[in-house]
C-alpha cells in the first residue's frame, strides 16, 4: 500500500486483505458470507464504496470542501475501524479451526452477525463495538447460550451506556455493595454534596427534606 494513498482507498484494501489472507477456498468462502453479513446490515458501506469508485472518475481538480469528499473523510475513518473489527473476529475463526465451519455458515449465526453489526454501527464508543464484536466471536466458537440470549445481550448493548454495565459488573462481583460503594469502585473519588452527582447517594427522604429546605429559602 502506497504512502499516497487516498484514506478511502485504503480502507478498501484493508477489506480486501482480510479475505485474501485465508488460502483454502472453502475457508475464504466461509469468511466472505461472514463479511458479507457484516457489512449488509450497515447502511452507509454501499453508499461509501460507490462514492469511493466515483471519486476516481471525477475531476483531480475536486474541491477539498466538497460535500462527497467530507462524506467520504468521515466514513473512512468508521471504514477501518469496521475493517479491524472484522480482522478480530476472523482471526478469533482461524485460533477456532474447522469445528466451527458448520456454525458461522449457518443461517442462524449469520443472522446474529447481521443484527450484532447493525447495534455496532450505532454504537457510539470504541469500548461499545469491541463487546459487540466479543460477542460476535465467541457465539461462533461457544454454545454455552441460545442464539436468542445471544441476540439478547446484543439487544442490552444496543440499548444501555457502558456506565450502566459498570454498575451491574460491581453489583455482580460485590453482593451488596452499596451507591457509595459502586461509586468509589468505578470513579474513585467523592463529589461535592450541592453536585447533580450527589443525589445518587441520597435516600428519598433526604432529597425531600432538602427540597424543603431549598423551597424555604434556607
Amino acid at each position: 500500500m502506497t504512502e499516497d494513498a487516498k484514506p478511502e482507498d485504503q480502507a478498501l484494501v484493508v477489506l480486501r486483505e482480510e479475505l485474501a489472507k485465508t488460502s483454502a477456498s472453502n475457508r475464504r468462502r466461509l469468511i466472505e458470507k461472514f463479511t458479507l453479513a457484516a457489512l449488509g446490515s450497515i447502511p452507509w458501506v454501499g453508499g461509501f464504496i460507490s462514492a469511493a469508485a466515483s471519486m476516481k472518475t471525477e475531476e483531480r481538480g475536486i474541491k477539498k470542501d466538497n460535500l462527497q469528499t467530507q462524506w467520504l473523510e468521515e466514513h473512512t475513518k468508521k471504514m477501518e475501524k469496521l475493517g479491524g473489527a472484522l480482522a478480530d473476529i476472523t482471526a478469533r475463526f482461524e485460533s477456532l479451526g474447522e469445528k466451527i465451519d458448520e456454525r458461522i455458515q449457518s443461517e442462524e449465526y449469520l443472522g446474529l452477525v447481521r443484527h450484532a453489526f447493525a447495534a455496532w454501527d450505532r454504537a457510539q464508543t470504541d469500548e461499545k463495538r469491541r463487546y459487540v464484536g466479543n460477542l460476535v466471536g465467541n457465539a461462533a466458537g461457544t454454545r454455552l447460550c441460545s442464539d436468542d440470549v445471544v441476540r439478547l445481550f446484543i439487544d442490552w448493548l444496543d440499548r444501555y451506556h457502558e456506565a450502566h454495565f459498570s454498575v451491574i459488573r460491581e453489583i455482580f462481583q460485590n453482593p451488596g455493595a452499596t451507591r457509595y460503594d459502586i461509586w468509589m469502585a468505578i470513579h474513585g473519588r467523592l463529589v461535592r454534596e450541592d453536585s447533580a452527582e450527589a443525589d445518587l447517594f441520597q435516600t428519598d427522604d433526604s432529597r425531600t427534606k432538602h427540597r424543603q429546605r431549598d423551597s424555604a429559602g434556607a
